[in-house]
């Protein structure tokens, strides 16, 4: 029937936004799906125009069943259109979801196994998840975020958590994850291995926070 694999999309889409936990694994893109409701959409559309061309204006407006017919068919096509376009502003508002969330880091966000804590067909990582036009979009994202909060950047960085306000200028971290070597914005070399504390500026290891290496103590 019109439309069921377009419906299949969209609920599929609906559902990996449903969920106790704060963040979901991004769903593989549904290429194989993307391209039937495509295929399908196309047929819809050469079968009215077939339609239109053979029986002509006059013709169509005295043949209420065929007009009926085509006008099922129209509204199965932009139904379609429709449910692609609802399913990628989902995507895409997922993937910025996901770039906030992980402090703007994008070689963190794009690394295997930083999208969730499982990793399987139907929840890989994050890179192998998206379409290489959902990837240019979101290295595109990134520099035109990156750009942006330059400018300023020494008064506010945009990508630092906004959860809970910090009330000093030092905290104490402790290491939950290994992160190698960071060279922190005074030069200074820290090799994070998991398990260790230091006490540090916020600000030098606020996106390490953020990103789950360090957690405050």
């Amino acid at each position: 029937m019109y439309g069921d694999l377009a419906l299949q999309l969209v609920t599929a889409s609906h559902r990996s936004t449903l969920a106790n936990t704060a963040q979901l694994p991004l769903p593989k893109y549904a290429l194989s799906l993307i391209l039937s409701i495509c295929l399908e959409t196309r047929q819809l559309g050469n079968s009215i125009t077939a339609a239109a061309e053979q029986h002509g204006q006059a013709s169509l407006s005295q043949d209420r069943g065929l007009l009926c017919s085509l006008t099922v068919q129209h509204l199965a096509a932009r139904r379609n259109k429709r449910c692609l376009l609802a399913y990628l502003q989902n995507r895409v508002g997922g993937i910025k979801e996901r770039w906030w969330d992980a402090g703007g880091g994008l070689a963190y966000l794009l690394s295997p196994g930083t999208s969730s804590g499982v990793t399987s067909e139907d929840a890989p990582d994050l890179r192998s998840a998206l379409s290489p036009q959902e990837l240019d979009f979101l290295r595109g994202y990134n520099s035109l975020i990156l750009d942006y909060k330059s400018d300023f950047l020494d008064v506010l960085d945009l990508t630092a958590s906004i959860d809970r306000p910090p009330s000093e200028l030092m905290v104490d971290v402790r290491v939950v994850k290994d992160a190698g070597e960071v060279i922190l914005e005074g030069g200074e070399r820290i090799d994070f291995r998991k398990g260790e504390r230091f006490r540090l500026a916020r600000g030098q290891v606020e996106r390490l926070i953020v990103q789950g290496f360090l957690e405050e103590v």
